[in-house]
């Protein structure tokens, strides 16, 4: 096991010190030791943006007015007040708990705030007692201030770190380059369709979002590595194993086409 990853180690340093220049996308694509990486970060990329984050921050004044909250302008600077609040808690658990781990607390979390919401809103469409339509109203403001917290735990900046650690240093920009692009063409797509979204499944709206969600939490469980003090020798190894290949077969060296 020593010997196995010791010779990964080997081979990517002396790939990093034979290698000039960075890999061209077309050759990050074409090789096959990167495409289990690339899934990772690119489902990452993908969860975070079509998780219903952005659906709340891009409309959120409208969505607490809605909500039946009097001034929804409030809303929206409380969102933003605990948005930055749980980021900051983050910042020192992502060193300690690891990275994986948040990850998966946060779209789990993200997961079943989506469904009560869902659930919420349904109930409310049919409510019609004054006292319990305000606790609807109520409730459906907690859970997206939860959903903000849950993203921020984990699937809002855990994607960006993991993505920079699973790749060897020679692909690493051009890979995390595309995963940028890719994050906001999904950014760009959500803020186009969120709108017809809310016209069609009105309180089924976050339904979609929570099947991402689903699917985000299956492929984090299936294939993402904790990279959380792990040199790169590590995780490519680890990469292999969730593959199915030789656990001592390190990454190939990726140069430019």
């Amino acid at each position: 096991a020593i010997a196995d990853e010791l010779e990964a180690l080997r081979a990517d340093i002396e790939s990093v010190g034979s290698t000039t220049g960075a890999s061209s996308l077309r050759a990050v694509f074409a090789d096959p030791s990167l495409r289990l990486p690339l899934f990772v970060a690119f489902s990452m990329m993908v969860g975070s943006q079509w998780s219903g984050i952005n659906a709340i921050f891009f409309y959120s004044t409208s969505f607490f007015a809605e909500a039946g909250l009097n001034d929804p302008v409030v809303g929206t600077l409380l969102a933003s007040a605990v948005n930055a609040l749980a980021m900051l808690a983050a910042c020192p658990l992502i060193e300690t708990a690891g990275r994986r781990r948040l990850l998966l607390v946060g779209v789990s979390g993200m997961l079943v705030t989506a469904v009560v919401l869902t659930v919420v809103l349904v109930l409310k469409e049919a409510c019609a007692v004054k006292g319990a339509c305000k606790l609807l109203d109520a409730s459906s403001v907690v859970c997206v201030l939860l959903f903000v917290t849950f993203f921020e735990f984990g699937p809002g900046p855990i994607p960006w770190q993991i993505g920079a650690e699973i790749f060897p240093e020679t692909p690493r920009a051009t890979a995390m380059g595309a995963a940028a692009a890719l994050n906001w063409l999904c950014n760009g797509a959500i803020g186009l369709l969120f709108p017809p979204m809310q016209v069609v499944l009105g309180a089924w709206v976050f339904v979609p979002f929570a099947v991402v969600l689903a699917a985000w939490l299956a492929v984090t469980l299936r294939y993402t590595p904790e990279t959380k003090g792990k040199s790169i020798a590590q995780i490519q190894m680890e990469f292999a194993r969730i593959a199915g290949g030789e656990v001592h077969l390190p990454l190939k060296d990726v140069t430019a086409l």
